[in-house]
């Protein structure tokens, strides 16, 4: 049966145009932003997040992140960790880089001594002080415990950090704190939140959220350790 060159080409030519009608709408939606309300994001009243700690991380040979619930802990792991790489291969920092994720309960870990004493940082963290066996007005990870074993001093903050320790605070939880803080001293959380981000002691990192730096570590190249 002959074909008819005329509808053919007619046809062909509504259908070119009918596709390139579509994709022109569907390349518009895309290219279309959505509202800012529509994109709620943590970065947009958050300080500046200062990523460089991930560089030490990529430098490193022996590389670490652990995922720090509460503080207990996590000096101990550390440690051993550090000691291991030290006994096994000899290797020290920078060749090695541990990151501590600070979360949930355990971001009085990495604030001053300052904070508290001002605030019930150790009573919100379940946190005694050994000389007192009181709640901790100051931050005993910053402190060597009494005792008489020789190690104690080397299980602090300050230790751990000259040994190639990066202590990263998820900010998600210290909204939280800051939270439970204001309303037991009757404060706000957003003035709360505020003295708490910037009572960091030296050395630490503010992330916007834990699992973003843990995930960040490990993209470095990282192993995950539970602390």
């Amino acid at each position: 049966m002959p074909h008819d060159d005329g509808l053919d080409s007619s046809r062909r030519g509504f259908l070119a145009h009918l596709g390139g009608a579509g994709a022109a709408l569907a390349l518009g939606a895309l290219a279309t932003p959505a509202s800012a309300d529509a994109m709620p994001s943590l970065a947009r009243t958050a300080p500046e997040w200062d990523m460089s700690w991930l560089e030490r991380v990529k430098r490193a040979k022996h590389r670490t992140v652990f995922d720090t619930h509460s503080a207990e802990n996590v000096l101990t792991f550390a440690t051993r960790y550090l000691d291991s790489v030290e006994t096994v291969y000899g290797d020290r920092a920078p060749a090695v880089a541990a990151i501590v994720v600070a979360r949930a309960r355990a971001v009085p870990l990495a604030l001053t001594d300052a904070l508290w004493e001002k605030y019930p940082l150790g009573e919100d963290a379940n946190v005694k002080d050994p000389a007192t066996s009181a709640f901790a007005k100051r931050n005993i990870f910053l402190h060597p415990t009494a005792s008489s074993d020789p190690t104690a001093a080397e299980l602090t903050v300050p230790r751990l950090q000259s040994r190639g320790t990066t202590i990263v605070v998820c900010d998600f939880a210290m909204s939280f704190l800051a939270s439970r803080i204001a309303a037991k001293v009757g404060s706000t959380k957003e003035a709360m939140h505020t003295e708490l981000r910037a009572g960091l002691i030296p050395g630490a990192f503010l992330a916007p959220a834990g699992v973003f730096a843990m995930a960040e570590a490990q993209n470095a190249g990282c192993a995950y350790l539970p602390g």
